[in-house]
């Protein structure tokens, strides 16, 4: 019997060929995107789930006090590790992280070659046993043995050595230090929050050797016993801060323990300098919600246009329940033709999502490659998706065509008993619903993107070129470089930094006078010069850094924004110039200039208190030399800056990186999510386009002969468009007025993220609306044009 449902249900795809392959296309399209966005949701999902010891290993992060606004840190002083290993028993092992110069990159010459490395990282030996490295060339044991050892990837050492060995070789770091190779690690899994490329021992320098409680900006991971519950050893650790540190320097009150399996997703609100790859459990669950809603739109897709094509075979059916057809004979060939249908449509969609998976890639920043798509868990996910659309979307033209009498299937009139057609109608508002919430949503992401893009940040961010500067030996080669640079033509103004603003600046405190026990939490840079004209900045009172200072002058000159001069109780700014106050850079720091309050970070948060400092022997390097430029063939300026850095440094590697596109990296996350639902909105757009597609052919079909007693009696054409297409036009405008209150619920908590943020414009709705119902008047006006064009002859024949 199962044999001969096959053979009828395959005869009806073929007798059907345009519903059949409308149907198929469908559901490919949605089965494509849902296998994307499933399998890159479970990417996300597995990160740091691999590691042997993984359900033993915790970040630990601290809770900063009421001064710091109780912010939590992923960063932590270097003591925290070592002290828990030793004052508390439940604590085996731990590893720290820091990036090398706090930035994570550095130029390296070795093999004859010279390059930029932007992942490399300090850390203890440990971290090789927490973290299953497998060495392909020496040993965990043996990879800090000795001082100045360093460790590298595998692509690492093909990128330097080849298929040389490149054990024991040696590398010079900024043409400073000369370290030698004492292991090779095969790559980090992609799926590890973890992509150091080199890694050098942290207790080789001062960050891993001066064991403090004050600094924070080292990330720490400790494997305790199996049975210990991390409560208490979060207790534990929390009174190690009493016990080591006067109360007066406490700016931390508690350590928290997080699960490694939780690093990746869950770390939203937690401040990260350390790790580049970064998620979020609420992308997740968004990806996971649109895929979900892309299937039951697709399924219901399906059974419009099942239940449209099954009135082409109900005499069949009505002959096969007038000859002792069961019921759930009737579902089991319904069921059949969907698993028929849908099989294709997965194998449609696998190949589909093949082809398409680099765009995906590029559009949520993945890195999904053809064989994790064809994976057994992918596979797996494909039968679970045959398997869930063909239950959804067989259960009702299964059930319909099973329920109605042999007499009204026979004579091509189905019952309106039970409340059928209000389900179809549903079903369509439904999908119109989700549709629209998502037009309105990608209309406000996408406002907001446009005004942060054209926000005035306080600065000027376009024109700026950042170079960094570490590999450069002396002060007298330095100089000479940056003669040379600011004599191009291109060149506007120059500017040496410690950091540029929203990265690698030190934390640092700025006392009222007398107060010295509380302080405002400062954004710090030290600086060889001015910095308004390159940077942009306003400067509102008093002048900016000096340019040049006397071998002896001990001063420490700042320029301050308007929080740290409202902080220290200055109205008006002008009346801090010149004014001494007691920063943690000098004894002895005046004021020299006011500049207005400038977004450093993203407009997520709000504006903190920014200090650049000038003076004699900073404590904190020069990282990066900043270059304002104007001229209209920008690759031609930088190969000329890459020129002079080549002649004259020509054994370090040149690098460089554009202001504007880091202040993009703030945004990604936003980017991804923009991309995500755009897409997801064309896709369920046209998927519910062609469910009312498939239902203005069935309201067709029911309403033949009406339309054919219509034209009888002088109908014209627009009034059978007009009586085929209003009731699904009002189905749309109360899509409309359901999905505007969802929307703005929903976009309103997305605004949140931000400080500065739009208001949400009342035409977003209606945009969005009008392209739906735009759409949707396209879509029914074919098919309700064809219906009105037809022949009435041939709908009032008698049969």
């Amino acid at each position: 019997m199962i044999k001969n449902y096959i053979k009828i249900a395959w005869r009806s795809i073929l007798k059907n060929r345009f519903f059949s392959l409308l149907n198929v296309v469908g559901l490919a399209i949605s089965l494509a995107a849902a296998i994307l966005l499933f399998s890159y949701a479970q990417q996300e999902w597995s990160y740091n789930r691999h590691f042997n010891n993984g359900s033993n290993i915790y970040r630990v992060y601290l809770q900063a006090n009421a001064k710091y606004n109780f912010e939590k840190w992923t960063n932590l002083p270097n003591a925290v590790g070592p002290f828990m290993l030793s004052d508390i028993p439940e604590v085996k092992s731990f590893a720290r992280l820091v990036k090398l110069d706090f930035t994570g990159f550095a130029s390296f010459q070795a093999n004859d070659d010279t390059f930029i490395e932007k992942n490399i990282v300090l850390t203890d030996a440990a971290f090789f046993d927490l973290f299953d490295v497998e060495f392909l060339e020496g040993t965990r044991s043996s990879s800090f043995s000795r001082p100045g050892s360093v460790v590298i990837s595998e692509t690492q050492k093909r990128k330097i050595f080849g298929d040389s060995p490149a054990l024991n070789q040696t590398m010079v770091i900024n043409q400073r230090d000369t370290v030698y190779i004492s292991g090779v690690y095969a790559d980090l899994p992609t799926n590890s929050s973890f992509d150091a490329t080199i890694m050098l021992n942290i207790m080789d320098s001062w960050m891993g050797k001066n064991v403090h409680w004050s600094n924070a900006s080292y990330q720490t991971y400790c494997l305790l016993d199996e049975k210990v519950a991390p409560a208490d050893v979060e207790a534990k650790a929390t009174a190690l801060i009493d016990k080591y540190i006067p109360t007066d320097k406490q700016y931390y009150n508690k350590f928290f323990l997080q699960p490694l399996a939780q690093v990746h997703l869950y770390s939203a609100d937690l401040e990260e300098t350390v790790l580049s790859r970064q998620g979020n459990i609420a992308s997740v669950r968004m990806v996971v919600l649109l895929a979900a809603l892309i299937i039951v739109i697709a399924c219901i897709n399906y059974m419009n246009l099942a239940t449209a094509r099954s009135q082409r075979h109900a005499k069949e059916v009505g002959i096969n329940k007038v000859l002792g057809a069961r019921p759930k004979q009737i579902k089991a060939r319904f069921y059949l033709e969907t698993a028929f249908i849908t099989f294709f449509s997965i194998c449609a969609g696998l190949v589909l999502a093949l082809v398409v998976a680099p765009i995906f890639n590029t559009l949520v920043d993945a890195n999904m490659s053809a064989a994790q798509l064809l994976s057994k868990e992918s596979v797996g996910l494909c039968l679970a998706l045959w398997l869930i659309t063909t239950l959804l979307g067989g259960t009702y033209p299964a059930t319909l065509m099973a329920n109605i009498p042999s007499l009204s299937l026979m004579k091509k009139i189905t019952s309106s008993k039970g409340g059928m057609p209000i389900f179809r109608q549903g079903l369509v508002l439904f999908q119109f619903t989700c549709s629209i919430i998502l037009i309105i949503g990608v209309i406000i992401i996408s406002l907001q993107m446009k005004h942060v893009a054209s926000k005035d940040l306080g600065y000027q961010p376009t024109n700026i070129m950042i170079v960094p500067i570490r590999s450069i030996p002396s002060m007298d080669k330095y100089n000479s470089i940056k003669q040379a640079v600011e004599g191009l033509a291109g060149t506007v103004s120059s500017a040496t930094l410690q950091s540029f603003p929203g990265y690698g600046e030190s934390g640092k405190n700025i006392h009222r006078p007398g107060a010295l026990q509380e302080g405002l939490p400062t954004a710090t840079s030290s600086s060889n010069g001015p910095v308004v004209a390159t940077l942009g900045l306003h400067l509102i009172a008093g002048t900016d850094l000096p340019s040049q200072l006397s071998p002896n002058d001990t001063t420490c000159y700042v320029l301050i924004n308007e929080v740290v001069s409202a902080y220290l109780g200055y109205t008006d700014p002008n009346d801090a110039v010149g004014k001494n106050i007691d920063t943690e850079m000098s004894n002895r720091s005046i004021i020299s200039g006011v500049v207005r309050n400038f977004n450093f970070n993203s407009l997520k948060g709000d504006i903190g208190g920014y200090v650049y400092s000038r003076m004699n022997h900073p404590s904190e390097s020069y990282r990066y030399l900043l270059l304002r430029y104007q001229t209209n063939k920008k690759e031609d300026y930088v190969l000329q800056v890459r020129q002079i850095f080549e002649t004259q440094l020509p054994q370090a590697a040149f690098d460089y990186q554009f202001m504007d596109d880091h202040i993009k990296n703030y945004y990604s996350s936003e980017s991804r999510t923009n991309n995500i639902i755009t897409t997801a909105s064309l896709l369920t757009i046209l998927v519910a386009c062609i469910g009312l597609f498939g239902l203005a052919a069935f309201t067709a079909e029911q309403r033949r002969k009406e339309i054919g007693v219509r034209k009888v009696l002088g109908a014209s054409i627009y009034k059978i468009v007009q009586l085929l297409s209003a009731h699904f036009l009002l189905l749309i405008l109360l899509s409309l007025v359901i999905a505007s209150p969802i929307a703005w619920w929903i976009f309103s908590d997305w605004l949140q993220n931000f400080n500065d943020k739009i208001a949400i414009p009342w035409w977003s709705f209606l945009i969005a609306g009008s392209f739906a119902t735009g759409i949707a008047l396209i879509t029914i006006g074919f098919q309700a044009l064809k219906a009105a064009k037809a022949n009435p002859v041939d709908s009032l024949r008698d049969e």
